[in-house]
């Protein structure tokens, strides 16, 4: 438990830090009047970096330990950050989003695989436990917005908050040297791959959808009448409302029937969407979009879940793998799509997200009378 609270604590910092600097660059672009498409296609390279990490994860860790990488990963990214405070372009937020992606993407991975690996029976509940570390972060990193909005003193904070990635790491010096996967010579399962060929179409979407809404959601609420501190407050209280219940999921879905609780938590979340697409109230938006990233949350863990327990251990690795790259290259086309979409109509937003959840509840219950996992 102790390697749980550590590991939670690195994910933390590196999520408030990356969602942090990602709420930044969504506003700010949008305040400089960047049209949603190039709004889109700026952040959607963080997908393709956690993609890229994912394909080349054991490759590099064959040459570099996971602390070593967590290091360089923090400088690096603290380098590329402090050019944010002479320019702000395009180029370089691409740069930067792409960077982050990749060093946490690869980080990340082999924690969870370490995670999953060693707690099989109860890897609902350490991974949920370690997620919701990233999720707080992810809020925390709202609530700043929320207090301070976008100004002179954003990318300040963004470089700060990258310098405070080390302080974690070089306390968790020990468990860090003790994570060793088994089987790092990359050879991607193709029958992993088939075997959970309609989960990773659903993490696929799940990926669009939570990449699409993340980087995109801001502009709607712009385009709304609402300001860069009530957006920070928005996501804020409705991360805070997600976080209270989310940790209870890992050890439910331990527990109970994956399938029941992946229907009920869709269905509602369709009905929550379409009221969402109709209110005007600042409270019903909170609350909606809460149970949107729970939502979220609850189904990328049921579905890591399901792959990790249908596997032997020396292939976890590749379920992970797998399941990393079908999630990002959602989170890299998913910005890119939806941003044309919206720079069309942004009135189309919620409705892209009902079709996306109808699909994957439709995706997901196929693959289970089909394949009886879970």
């Amino acid at each position: 438990m102790n390697d749980i609270l550590k590991f939670s604590a690195i994910i933390f910092i590196f999520a408030i830090s990356s969602s942090y600097l990602s709420s930044c660059f969504a506003i700010d672009l949008k305040i400089r009047n960047y049209d949603e498409s190039l709004i889109g296609l700026s952040l959607s390279f963080f997908g393709l970096g956690v993609m890229l990490s994912a394909i080349f994860h054991n490759y590099i860790r064959k040459k570099i330990k996971i602390l070593s990488s967590l290091l360089i990963a923090a400088l690096f990214q603290s380098i590329l950050v402090s050019f944010l405070l002479f320019d702000i372009h395009l180029l370089t937020i691409g740069f930067i989003i792409f960077f982050i992606g990749f060093t946490n993407g690869l980080n990340i991975m082999t924690i969870e695989t370490h995670i999953s690996s060693i707690y099989t029976k109860t890897s609902g509940f350490y991974i949920g436990l370690f997620w919701t570390s990233a999720g707080l972060g992810a809020i925390s990193g709202t609530l700043i917005i929320a207090l301070n909005g976008i100004n002179e003193f954003s990318y300040q904070i963004g470089l700060v908050l990258i310098l405070l990635q080390f302080i974690p790491i070089v306390l968790s010096k020990s468990n860090l040297n003790k994570i060793n996967l088994e089987k790092v010579a990359f050879a991607f399962s193709y029958n992993v791959v088939i075997k959970f060929k309609y989960i990773l179409l659903c993490v696929f979407f799940l990926g669009v959808s939570d990449a699409g809404f993340s980087s995109l959601y801001p502009s709607y609420l712009i385009d709304n009448g609402f300001i860069d501190k009530e957006i920070g407050q928005i996501n804020f209280f409705a991360g805070t409302l997600a976080l209270i219940f989310y940790p209870f999921m890992g050890k439910i879905i331990d527990k109970y029937n994956k399938v029941l609780i992946f229907n009920l938590i869709c269905i509602i979340n369709l009905f929550s969407l379409i009221y969402l697409n109709f209110t005007e109230n600042y409270y019903s938006i909170i609350f909606c979009t809460a149970f949107f990233y729970f939502s979220l949350g609850s189904v990328f863990l049921i579905c890591f879940n399901i792959i990790g327990l249908n596997l032997k251990k020396n292939l976890i690795i590749y379920g992970v793998a797998s399941y990393t790259i079908s999630e990002n290259i959602g989170s890299f086309l998913g910005p890119n799509v939806i941003g044309n979409i919206i720079s069309i109509n942004i009135n189309y937003f919620f409705g892209i997200f009902v079709i996306f959840f109808l699909f994957i509840t439709f995706v997901f219950n196929f693959f289970q009378n089909t394949n009886n996992n879970g």
